[in-house]
């Protein structure tokens, strides 16, 4: 399964960090400009269904001077949302067996499976046919990067979305990098990481040397722990993990940390979750929880519960997304890089040789009722001058530019950025494009604040570990009917995927040593049941074919 920087949560913090704004005159390319639009006298509601239950849109606002209501000037149109709360894809998948009538206009999903769903069943259009017909001239079917398109149709059988978070090699021909910096930000930036508070850190009267090294970490959590350090008369958290979603978050950095791969060192693919490293992964939690260094009760908490811990100042460390670490409101998270194994195994990194098919995918429907000013609205969102108005807002009111052109927000655009989900500034994420984000936005030179360089040097600091080995997860990339619904690899990776939920956290609380080593030898039999090495056989077919294609050969490092 590919593993991207589109973490989902925060994503101005994640977006600024990968460089955002609008054109400029030294970006060395002029980009297309979107298809004029005709505003009808009065606008047309459409109908817009997401499955992603975190996006908190305003109510569309046709007032002028609004990021909604000049959108509603440019294209004709306004929308109201269906985002259901929780079982998005249950609802969509019902819909798509319903009448037309109460089939959406536009679609946004997240993930490859409802993807290939929706082009399955034939009620979305394909882009190329839609914007041929509706909107000809449409830039999008000239300046659409090619090796993105390409890793969409080689998923979907043909280009049905717009995807969100583009960042390749041809989306930088048409927007050049604004400044070196993006490049290396690109190259090492990851979401996953491990902060440490500062200002604690100092109080504790320790380094980040400390907290190089698994047994130095470890021995620091302690140490914070007997020194019953308080904030505001409120005890101090020596490790924060990423709530519900720590394994997937936090147990992931640490099995990267202790140089987990999914190839051995003969080049076969292997599940992650059958490695060493995952289970030394598991017991460094293990003995946390045993040293009393987090509460169990963090293993299921929000993201809302797990941000207001960080905003009391009171967590000492985090390991898991730092969506989340309120880069925007906090100035003393640092990182130690990777904590080092005390087996003497060496960090791993995927990168992507390929482009990835974004994050959020957008689709119009064949029953969507207005699909000439769809086509035209589609067209907008995705021109420099749509992205700019929806993620920057109005020139002189959100942002101005500098002397080389480079989008500058103002402290109106900062407020109403944060205010998003009442201003609609910064919340249309379907749309965003990392590249030219990054050819209109000037390198940071503030520490502070979301996408400054403390954000960047605790985002880099993985990968820039001298002791990291970055292989290419490229080879890993399946066929996009590799996980079809129903087939039997996708059956045994759900079955996989929900036997490890619970198992995983037992391993963690479990009440001992001998425990833990019973509960894991019990993991290891389940997953065989399960299944796991035939799964592992019909990856491994792939990862040999992608080996040949892409003229490259990966191997494990460690186990």
């Amino acid at each position: 399964m590919k593993l991207r920087l589109f973490t989902v949560l925060t994503l101005a913090g994640a977006v600024a960090l990968s460089g955002c704004s609008a054109n400029k005159s030294g970006s060395g390319a002029e980009p297309t400009k979107a298809a004029k639009t005709e505003t009808p006298a009065a606008p047309v509601n459409v109908n817009w269904f997401s499955t992603a239950g975190f996006w908190n849109p305003p109510q569309w606002n046709t007032e002028p001077g609004t990021v909604t209501g000049e959108l509603t000037k440019k294209t004709g149109l306004t929308f109201s949302y269906n985002i259901p709360a929780q079982d998005g894809d249950t609802k969509l998948s019902l819909l798509m067996v319903s009448s037309s009538d109460a089939f959406p206009d536009v679609i946004t999903t997240v993930g490859p499976d409802m993807s290939k769903k929706l082009t399955q069943s034939g009620k979305v259009w394909k882009l190329e046919e839609f914007l041929k017909k509706y909107d000809p001239e449409s830039h999008l079917l000239k300046s659409f990067p090619a090796d993105v398109k390409k890793q969409l149709i080689k998923r979907d059988g043909d280009w049905y979305a717009i995807p969100s978070h583009m960042g390749s090699d041809d989306a930088k021909k048409t927007f050049p990098p604004s400044s070196t910096y993006f490049a290396d930000v690109a190259k090492y930036s990851e979401n996953k990481g491990v902060l440490i508070n500062e200002n604690l850190m100092k109080q504790a009267g320790l380094t980040l040397d400390d907290l190089k090294t698994e047994n130095g970490f470890l021995a620091a959590l302690k140490k914070v722990k007997d020194m019953k350090l308080t904030v505001d008369g409120q005890a101090v958290i020596p490790l924060q993990l990423n709530g519900k979603n720590y394994q997937g978050e936090s147990l992931q950095l640490l099995q990267r940390s202790f140089g987990a791969m999914p190839i051995d060192k003969e080049g076969k693919a292997r599940d992650v979750l059958l490695t060493p490293e995952n289970k030394h992964a598991i017991q460094f939690l293990f003995k946390a929880a045993q040293g009393g260094y987090f509460d169990a009760g963090q293993l299921t908490t929000d993201n809302a519960a797990m941000e207001a811990n960080f905003l009391s100042g009171r967590v000492f460390s985090f390991i898991g997304n730092m969506a989340g670490a309120k880069f925007d409101k906090l100035d003393f998270w640092v990182s130690p890089g990777p904590i080092l194994s005390n087996e003497g195994t060496k960090p791993t990194f995927p990168y992507w040789s390929e482009p990835g098919e974004g994050w959020m995918q957008t689709f119009i429907s064949k029953s969507a009722k207005e699909p000439e000013r769809l086509a035209k609205w589609l067209s907008y969102m995705a021109s420099p001058e749509g992205m700019t108005l929806t993620h920057w807002g109005i020139e002189g009111v959100h942002y101005t530019k500098n002397d080389k052109g480079l989008i500058v927000q103002t402290d109106k655009g900062i407020q109403d950025t944060k205010d998003s989900t009442k201003t609609a500034l910064d919340i249309f994420w379907q749309f965003t494009n990392l590249s030219f984000f990054e050819s209109v936005m000037p390198a940071p030179t503030k520490r502070s604040g979301a996408g400054g360089l403390a954000e960047v040097e605790a985002r880099t600091a993985f990968a820039k570990g001298k002791e990291v080995v970055r292989y290419n997860a490229s080879v890993m990339v399946m066929p996009g009917d590799f996980y079809a619904v129903g087939s039997k690899n996708k059956t045994i990776k759900d079955q996989v995927q929900q036997y490890i939920q619970a198992q995983i956290s037992k391993m963690v609380l479990a009440k001992d040593e001998a425990t833990f080593n019973k509960l894991y030898d019990e993991y290891i039999a389940k997953l065989k049941e399960l299944k796991i090495d035939e799964l592992d056989a019909a990856v491994d077919a792939e990862v040999q074919k992608r080996f040949k294609e892409l003229g490259v050969t990966v191997k494990g490092v460690n186990s």
